[in-house]
């Protein structure tokens, strides 16, 4: 592990509780309410870990959610090399980082892309791991490598997001993309469309997130998901009737010649 002389900045605050949210802009991190106790990390992932460090001391972060991330499957399968690059090493960057600047507790924003989809639902964290995404091979490896390093030391928790639809269509691939469809009158095919998905709105994920930063038992890894599944098609159906186009539903078919899948998770209980 590489470590450090940094400047000592505002430091720890005794008894008190900071937490530091990276990807703020994104769909999850942009639904938080930031105020003296929740702070936006502002250090990008390229940042060298002596700068990420002397952030988190000097805003005093105790606890630490990392949702800097690649999200869109699309841009990873085309860039494998940056895929992996930004969700793999610089993840494990920030959590060297954390370490430095004796960050209490680590919370790396995984994905349920690391489960095998041939699994029988619903995925609780036993589930056998097989992403077939190079999204879900970047986060399983970020996993792996992070849970190597919080060996003996323990600081880290691992939370699997399932499918997240936005409070608003920022950051939301899937729901972003549907929404265009519906102000263009797009009635082109879509993939996918008969996959069974577990969706929690962005708002509640970050709730969860939070939560699980403040916790009394603070679990190694935790899913979070709503419990149950909606159809890809079921989404479409809420955001084309939201733009006035139910009677054009029948019209939205599926270009996707596997068959569906399932994705749905077992909430993770904890206090």
């Amino acid at each position: 592990m590489q470590f450090f002389r940094l400047q000592q900045g505002i430091g720890l605050i005794s008894n008190s509780n900071i937490i530091g949210i990276s990807g703020s802009s994104g769909g999850i991190g942009s639904t938080a309410k930031y105020s003296n106790n929740i702070v936006q990390i502002n250090s990008r992932l390229e940042d060298s870990q002596e700068h990420i460090a002397q952030e988190f001391i000097d805003k005093s972060i105790t606890h630490y959610i990392h949702l800097a991330a690649i999200t869109d499957t699309e841009f990873c399968k085309n860039n494998p090399a940056e895929c992996f690059l930004f969700n793999s090493e610089y993840a494990k960057k920030f959590y060297l980082a954390a370490i430095n600047a004796k960050v209490k507790r680590f919370i790396f924003v995984s994905s349920s892309h690391i489960y095998d989809v041939n699994q029988l639902i619903p995925f609780d964290t036993s589930t056998p791991e097989g992403p077939s995404s190079v999204y879900g091979e970047s986060k399983l490896l970020a996993e792996k490598e992070i849970t190597s390093l919080d060996k003996h030391i323990n600081l880290l928790s691992i939370a699997r997001v399932f499918s997240v639809i936005g409070d608003n269509a920022k950051g939301h691939f899937l729901y972003q993309g549907l929404v265009k469809r519906a102000k263009k009158r797009d009635f082109s095919p879509i993939p996918g469309l008969h996959n069974i998905r577990d969706f929690l709105r962005a708002s509640e994920v970050m709730s969860e997130l939070i939560r699980l930063a403040l916790s009394k038992e603070f679990p190694p890894l935790i899913n979070i998901c709503s419990g149950s599944g909606k159809s890809i098609h079921q989404i479409a159906q809420n955001v084309f009737s939201e733009h006035g186009l139910e009677d054009c539903l029948d019209q939205i078919i599926t270009m996707d010649n596997n068959p569906p899948n399932s994705i749905v998770g077992v909430p993770t209980k904890f206090i």
